[in-house]
């Protein structure tokens, strides 16, 4: 597999040939409070419960995210938005680009979204639909 480095900004992406993209997105319900859903979405030892392990997040636009990659080696990803208590997204080569957001006032959910161009699209897949199960199990109501 070629290593290809997609973090970063472009006007115009080509997909790799070989390559496609895949999406998984949920919308999940539940009964915790804003601050206890935003906490496993952007937190560090939070995120670690259900995704990869991050050891170190800069909560802001261009923010370095410091992870550990699939293979046990560190990672790197950027935050590539930031609405404290709202939403966040992460960008890496490794799983894409991470959106969650918190919605609702009385009833909350969070909608998350993964999206990922790969040359393995069932492994990615399966690995992104993974992280979304651990999240539902962590908030579902």
């Amino acid at each position: 597999m070629a290593k290809i480095n997609f973090v970063g900004f472009q006007e115009h992406v080509e997909i790799p040939e070989g390559h496609q993209l895949v999406a998984v997105e949920e919308e999940i319900k539940s009964s915790l409070d804003r601050d206890q859903l935003f906490s496993l979405l952007s937190e560090p030892a939070e995120i670690s419960r259900w995704f990869v392990h991050v050891s170190s997040l800069q909560s802001k636009q261009g923010g370095k995210v410091f992870y550990v990659g699939e293979n046990g080696s560190s990672a790197e990803a950027v935050c590539t938005s930031y609405d404290s208590g709202k939403e966040i997204s992460l960008l890496s080569s490794e799983f894409g680009n991470y959106s969650a957001k918190v919605v609702g006032r009385k009833e909350l959910s969070v909608k998350i979204s993964f999206q990922i161009l790969t040359d393995k699209p069932d492994q990615a897949k399966k690995s992104l639909e993974g992280f979304v199960a651990n999240l539902r199990e962590l908030i579902g109501s």
